[in-house]
């Protein structure tokens, strides 16, 4: 049996990757005006939940001071935040119970209507 050969990676175009990742929100009715940055904040901040540091997460994103603390990141501090619900500000020792419960499917079917396609 002949293999076929790897495909190889293809540069998107700008307007292609605006045109496919501005109709990600919009299927479940989400509006947003970010088109091609709409990832760069929720990534900066999952970063910062796995205890990343700011500098790293300034090399990541190629962010300067300005723009990663005026619109990625929060002006909350993490480990204020943690502290005052009670946990310890170390490393990632904290826990929600709620995390651990799967919601009902009904519930689910009824918030991602497209859920099991």
């Amino acid at each position: 049996m002949k293999r076929k050969p790897p495909r190889q990676a293809q540069e998107w175009s700008y307007s292609c990757h605006r045109e496919s990742t501005g109709k990600t929100p919009s299927s479940p009715g989400i509006r947003s005006y970010k088109k091609t940055h709409i990832n760069c904040g929720s990534s900066a901040r999952m970063a910062g939940n796995v205890c990343a540091n700011v500098d790293q997460i300034r090399r990541q994103g190629r962010w300067n001071n300005t723009t990663i603390n005026g619109a990625y990141l929060t002006n909350l501090s993490r480990e204020l935040m943690q502290s005052m619900a009670g946990f310890p500000t170390y490393g990632r020792f904290f826990y929600l119970a709620r995390a651990a419960l799967d919601p009902p499917t009904g519930l689910c079917k009824k918030l991602f209507p497209a859920i099991g396609e």
